[in-house]
Parts: C-alpha cells; sequence; structure tokens
C-alpha cells in the first residue's frame, strides 16, 4: 500500500520567526520546570500537526513509564502500559538512531501494521492512524523517546521536518532536566551543577543585578563587548538593545509575558556584528522556585551564539525554505557577518547581487528585515548545549 501524504500548506510550517522561538524556549523552561511539560507537549503535538503525543522512557528491565501524555485518556494511557506496549512497531524506537523521525512504515509494512492488533485495539478505536517518534536519550540503563500520534492518515513529510526541527530541543532539555533536577533536589547542587552548562547562564534579581554567573557566564561578562556588570548590575554595551534588554528582565522578573512564567527572547548584537540570543526565564514558578531561592534570584539569562554552525542544521533550513545553495550562504553571511557590504566582502560578489538574494531571502522566508533573519536562525540554534 502506498503511503499517502496529507497535504498541508506550506506557510504554516514557516510562520517560525515568532512561533517556533517561542516554542523552544518553551521546551527549555520545561527543562527546568517539569509542571511545564504537559502544556509544552501540546504544543509540540500541535506543531508537528498531531493529535496526541508522550514522552516514554523504558528501562532495561522493560519497565515502562508514560511520564506526560496528552490527547489519550488516562484508560488507554494504562492499557499501553500493561500491555500494548509490547506489541507496538514503535518499541524498535529503542534500537534506531538517536534523533531520527520513524514513523510505523519504518519498522511495519503499512497493510501489515493496520491488521495487527495494537492497530485496531488501541490504536483505531482513539482515530489514531500513526505514528513520528524520536529517540532522545540512550544510556546503559534507560532510553526515553517523544511519539507524536497523527489522525486522518499516515505521517507525512510536514510532520517529519517539525520533529526535527524540535528533536535536538527536546533532546537537550531532557538531559538538562536529569541534570538539574536529579533526585529531586536543586537546591542541594545547584551549583555544581549550573557550572557544568556550556552556555552563558546569568542569575538575576528584579532589578538586574548579577547575583550568580556560572564560568561561562563569567567569561561572556569578562569580554565586555556584548553585555557588561556595571555597579554588579547587567547592562548590555549598546544602549538601544539596552532599554529592550531591561524590559525584558523587568518582565520576566514579575512572570510576566502571553504566558505567565515563559521566557523571552531578545536578540543581542556584539560590537562586531556577532549575533547573540538572550533567553530570559522567570524563576518565580514551579520547581524554578528552587534555583530562585538558592540565589535569592528571580531571573536566569541564557546567552548563546545565535549561528548555524552544525550541518544538519544548515540542510534542514536549506530544505524547509527552499533557498539555493547560494541563497543559503547569503543567509548565514547576514547572521555571522552582518550588512550588505560587509557581506559582498566576504563572498567577492558585488553588492547588488547580494541584494538580489537577500530580496529572495526575504520572500521565501517570510521576513522583512536581516534582524528577522538572525531572530529566524536562532530559532535552530539552541539556547542550551550539552
Amino acid at each position: 500500500m502506498q503511503m499517502l501524504e496529507v497535504a498541508r500548506p506550506w506557510g504554516q510550517l514557516m510562520d517560525m520567526n515568532d512561533k517556533l522561538l517561542s516554542l523552544v524556549a518553551s521546551i527549555y523552561d520545561a527543562s527546568l520546570d517539569e509542571s511545564q511539560w504537559n502544556e509544552v507537549l501540546d504544543r509540540v503535538v500541535a506543531y508537528a500537526g498531531g493529535q496526541a503525543g508522550g514522552l516514554v522512557s523504558c528501562r532495561r528491565t522493560g519497565e515502562i513509564e508514560i511520564a506526560h501524555a496528552v490527547g489519550v485518556e488516562a484508560p488507554f494511557v494504562q492499557s499501553y502500559i500493561e500491555g500494548y506496549e509490547s506489541i507496538d512497531p514503535s518499541r524498535n524506537i529503542r534500537y534506531s538512531e538517536i534523533g531520527r523521525v520513524y514513523s510505523a512504515a519504518d519498522w511495519t509494512p503499512i497493510d501489515e501494521f493496520r491488521s495487527s492488533r495494537f492497530y485496531r485495539e488501541w490504536a483505531h478505536p482513539q482515530g489514531l492512524e500513526d505514528g513520528a517518534n524520536v529517540l532522545l536519550t540512550k544510556s546503559a540503563t534507560m532510553i526515553s523517546y517523544v511519539s507524536v500520534m497523527a489522525a486522518g492518515g499516515l505521517v507525512d513529510s510536514a510532520m517529519r521536518v517539525a520533529l526535527s526541527q524540535l528533536a535536538p530541543h527536546l533532546r537537550r532539555a531532557i538531559a538538562i532536566n536529569q541534570e538539574l533536577l536529579h533526585q529531586g533536589s536543586i537546591a542541594a547542587s545547584s551549583v555544581q551543577a549550573l557550572e557544568a552548562l556550556k552556555t552563558a547562564l546569568l542569575l538575576l534579581d528584579p532589578q538586574g543585578h548579577v547575583l550568580h554567573a556560572n564560568a561561562s557566564g563569567r567569561d561572556f561578562l569578562d569580554q565586555n563587548d556584548v553585555l557588561r556588570s556595571v555597579h554588579g548590575r547587567l547592562v548590555a554595551v549598546d544602549p538601544r538593545v539596552n532599554r529592550t534588554l531591561q524590559q525584558t528582565l523587568a518582565a520576566s522578573a514579575l512572570g510576566g509575558g502571553a504566558t505567565a512564567g515563559e521566557s523571552s527572547a531578545i536578540v543581542i548584537p556584539a560590537a562586531n556584528g556577532t549575533r547573540y540570543v538572550g533567553h530570559a526565564l522567570p524563576l518565580t514558578a514551579g520547581r524554578r522556585r528552587l534555583i530562585g531561592n538558592a540565589f535569592e534570584a528571580s531571573v536566569a539569562l541564557f546567552v548563546s551564539h545565535a549561528s548555524l554552525d552544525a550541518i544538519p542544521g544548515t540542510e534542514l533550513i536549506q530544505r524547509i525554505f527552499k533557498l539555493t545553495p547560494t541563497e543559503l550562504r547569503v543567509l548565514l553571511a547576514v547572521v555571522d557577518i552582518g550588512g550588505v557590504p560587509d557581506v559582498a566582502r566576504s563572498l567577492d560578489v558585488a553588492e547588488t547581487t547580494v541584494k538580489t538574494h537577500l530580496s529572495k531571502i526575504f520572500a521565501k522566508t517570510d521576513t522583512k528585515r536581516q534582524i528577522d533573519l538572525v531572530r529566524l536562525v536562532a530559532a535552530f540554534s539552541p539556547p542550551v548545549k550539552t
């Protein structure tokens, strides 16, 4: 039986300047606050175009745990754990490649899947036709994966692309969650755990005073060309950016935002044209309060380089927005270098040529300014590294 893809306008996938960046930020919120996972998982399912989803872990002893599930009623969750997981084709995910998207058809012919007991008794009664699965972690004792289940048809290319965008962030968020929330106590090991993070992390009070910086954060402040500490208060070198930064920090300290407790993103350029992205995360809700209380902080600011230096990421952007190789080079040069004259010199082409490519890039990515391109690329660059 030939797989039929569900047609879906590409515009729904390409509106990611804010949508994807917001979702990625929320994923990292959940890494510090487990109470956020159900809401985040619901947004992941919606972004991928699915109907239901789950975060599943399986110990080498065979014990199954569904830590979070959306779109599946409790009796079905329980029956899955008690019996149907053992006949679910997606259990083969444990032998698969980390980060890659798999569907039922990758393990069994669709005709066989449709006639299986798992489909007839568990999936079909819920209106579920297929599932996209991504292995997130694998160790000697346990594996974990995310599953997004599709209704009304098979997993299509749009769902695969959407989950491919989110998979690296989900993997890192799970790793951070395991590191910071180990044995349910952040406060006891917060300093060691935060120091272990490779990204720059600054813990701030409501007035923006730096109460703690991890090693990467201290190195970042020592550079003194993007952010600096003035009498203990964090400021941006660029006055215009500083106004936005202070407003963002003030709102985050109060737990403001479209959703109380969500993080806010801000693009921070360096004097040499390099762009960074800051994610201000309120420490005023859920288990994040443990970190806040440990340092008397109200905001955690993650700062990361806004670039795509990973080949899979550049290939993903090129495929999603259907950029030519030259357009991709111009896009990445704008992010890494800056203005049109500098990009033209770097690529050894005329400024008019760069402008022509930029106009095509703007049209394909539904953006209007170079700073919008920086934000878009930042959406593919995780604010936390592992």
